[in-house]
């Protein structure tokens, strides 16, 4: 089987939009490859947003501490290789296709039963799990595909340590309609006598949090009441901000943009300083301060060198949008902004655009590569009843180039968000990015 075809296949097996919460599945599935997660130390990262850049940052810097790391995502923006990681290098393909080969053959089994049928992220998971099995892996930081209480990275009895980065609105028909609802599925993660780091949230999802950390006894360090951050200065490529936890004290400077990037490196910080208490590293200061300057972070308020300044970000959820407008008048107060922008159907898609629309001249709506985008013509109408700014082009690929032109002619700044379908489709487009996956 080539990459490729592995590729066909994989997504064939349980469509995207198919969703099946439950951990009955991925327990079989697992216990049929020999329990590869009971190999390796685990810690479990949960939150509406900035659990992506809580996964490479703890990775990376235990990493450069000279620990093997396994780190896995979901979705990924480019290449499906992207999601399974070890010191933050891709699967190969050929180690792709071979671990598939061995979760897909167990998975042909339990299909016997249709209601035992993996999806597609339990084999993606069982396939990362096994990769950082073989690769002998001393830690894995893993983020959730979606919730927490019943995802398929929810198997690990005892992690080293939980995180809940955010608790907001996003993914409502799954995970309920109340703040409250979403956090009880978050607070699945947590497990006994774990310790748990949670970020900024509101105090009913808090609330539902600490409670389920004190039935578990397991200690909570709350962002703003445990560690805190303060940031200095925000200049893009160049940002500066404090970071205070219980023991650690350090000023430090990062490529990665944002207030969110700041916020979420703080949350990464605190996560570490619970690992180096338990013994398993010790911090050496200039290896963090390195890490934490250098590490760049795909699509998340990405500056893309070009000769129009280009921002790429990932938000795709109403709170995520209005961080990014926040971010937009933040670095660039005084210039015109033009968007292209692609959202999921089944998302807050009026809310998304309502909270971006204010913030740019002209935007761009398109169509995510994805099955869940199935009418971004629609979404076009709707915005157009209430923006007067808004085009609409089906292509990502032509919607760029046109909004690249105008960007060009009037020297504004262009922004493209709304979808990892969308984000990852357009840096390839624009990088020309060899890796990428052509499926």
């Amino acid at each position: 089987m080539t990459y490729d075809e592995m590729l066909k296949t994989l997504y064939s097996i349980h469509p995207e939009t198919k969703i099946k919460l439950g951990l009955d599945r991925i327990k079989e599935l697992l216990k049929r490859l020999g329990n590869p997660q009971d190999d390796f130390e685990y810690i479990h990262v949960t939150g509406t947003n900035g659990k992506g850049t809580v996964v490479r940052t703890v990775g990376k810097i235990l990493s450069a501490h000279e620990l093997k790391v396994g780190t896995y995502f979901s979705p990924h923006l480019e290449t499906f290789r992207e999601r399974i990681r070890v010191n933050d290098v891709y699967i190969s393909k050929e180690d792709a296709v071979k671990v598939f080969e061995l979760v897909s053959k167990e998975a042909a089994a339990m299909s016997k039963s249709s209601d035992m049928a993996p999806t597609f992220f339990e084999i993606v998971t069982a396939m990362a799990f096994l990769y950082f099995k073989f690769e002998n892996v001393d830690v894995v930081v893993s983020e959730v595909g979606l919730g927490g209480r019943f995802d398929a990275t929810n198997v690990v009895e005892k992690p080293l340590c939980t995180v809940i980065t955010s608790v907001d609105y996003d993914h409502m028909e799954t995970l309920g309609s109340t703040l409250s609802q979403i956090a009880f599925e978050k607070a699945g993660i947590i497990k006994s006598n774990v310790p748990v780091v949670v970020g900024e949230m509101e105090a009913d999802p808090l609330r539902v949090i600490s409670s389920r950390a004190k039935e578990l006894n397991s200690k909570v360090k709350i962002l703003g009441k445990n560690f805190r951050y303060k940031v200095n200065k925000m200049e893009l490529g160049k940002n500066s901000f404090d970071f205070i936890g219980n023991r650690w004290k350090f000023s430090l400077e990062t490529r990665m943009n944002g207030i969110h990037a700041m916020k979420n490196l703080s949350i990464s910080l605190a996560t570490l300083e619970e690992l180096e208490k338990f013994g398993m590293f010790k911090v050496d200061e200039k290896k963090l301060y390195d890490t934490i300057f250098t590490i760049a972070w795909e699509g998340r308020f990405e500056w893309l060198p070009s000769d129009v300044l280009i921002i790429l970000d990932v938000a795709h959820n109403t709170p995520a949008m209005k961080m990014l407008s926040k971010n937009l008048s933040v670095y660039f107060p005084n210039k015109k902004i033009n968007a292209v922008i692609g959202i999921l159907n089944d998302k807050d898609y009026e809310g998304m655009i309502d909270a971006i629309a204010k913030d740019v001249d002209k935007f761009y709506i398109t169509t995510p590569h994805s099955q869940r985008a199935t009418d971004a013509f629609g979404i076009y109408s709707r915005a157009m009843q209430k923006h007067n700014n808004v085009g609409f082009m089906k292509n990502i690929e032509e919607a760029v180039n046109s909004c690249l032109d105008m960007c060009k002619r009037e020297n504004s700044v262009m922004v493209v968000s709304g979808s990892f379908y969308t984000v990852g489709v357009a840096r390839t487009f624009l990088t020309g990015n060899v890796e990428a996956d052509k499926e």
